[in-house]
């Protein structure tokens, strides 16, 4: 059984002069009449009104953590909110520490609907997932770790960069889903695109390029943090957040 980690995020020190908030909230899933209204990455603006018909579920992550939203209704997005601390100091904690990332993962029943058998979430949002193609961000000057959703069984990867040149071979351990960049062999360069795939299915590739966050810019808050990620293109990191940072209560 793996073993438990809590912790969030991490592999940076975040800087007590780190921007304000671009937004009070950012939508994160939306279901029902007025989903279109609400997309997936929709900024929220300090006391925006989120008005909602029968039917609706919006989820929007603030600055403590993820808030869901149920129709119908009208929802004022403010810090008037009474929530769990918990997920705020989690993630207050990460980003202060940055020596806390290790290769270990929290299991979860949720990502995407998955089993509690055979889902987890990584101890960290700044990692590659070795399943999805996309931008990975990264604080200058952190390390990087490559992820895997199954982590039973042993299995070997090919890491290249997409241009072709050296390839890496990486052996995954059987309970294993986080593993280092191998960057001795080959470090990871900003604005480069690498190629990845289990050896056992070389067609099933996923490809990301390397996007490097300055420490100073990286926010300290969840809102803050999910908009950088979607204004740089890390999709797969924003769904990793907004994952680690749910909570199962509806306000």
């Amino acid at each position: 059984m793996m073993r438990k980690v809590l912790l969030v995020t991490g592999a940076l020190l975040a800087c007590a002069c780190a921007p304000v908030a671009m937004a009070q909230a950012v939508v994160v899933r939306s279901t029902g009449p007025s989903a279109v209204s609400y997309p997936k990455g929709k900024r929220l603006p300090v006391n925006a009104s989120v008005v909602l018909k029968a039917g609706d579920v919006v989820t929007v992550l603030d600055r403590a953590g993820t808030r869901v939203l149920k129709g119908a209704g009208a929802f004022v997005i403010d810090n008037a909110v009474n929530r769990d601390r918990g997920a705020a100091a989690l993630l207050a904690r990460s980003l202060s520490n940055p020596a806390s990332v290790r290769a270990g993962a929290v299991r979860s029943a949720s990502v995407r609907g998955a089993s509690a058998s055979d889902a987890t979430l990584p101890v960290s949002i700044w990692i590659a997932d070795t399943t999805q193609s996309g931008n990975v961000c990264v604080p200058r000057g952190s390390d990087i770790y490559l992820w895997r959703g199954n982590a039973d069984a042993r299995s070997f990867t090919w890491l290249t960069e997409s241009e072709g040149g050296e390839m890496v071979r990486m052996q995954w351990p059987p309970k294993t889903a986080g593993i280092a960049w191998p960057k001795t062999m080959l470090a990871p360069q900003e604005g480069r695109t690498y190629r990845i795939y289990d050896e056992t299915a070389p067609d099933k590739a996923a490809e990301f390029r390397i996007v490097t966050l300055e420490p100073e810019a990286v926010p300290a808050d969840a809102a803050a943090l999910g908009t950088l990620l979607l204004d740089n293109g890390c999709k797969a990191q924003f769904d990793w957040l907004a994952e680690v940072l749910a909570e199962p209560a509806a306000e």
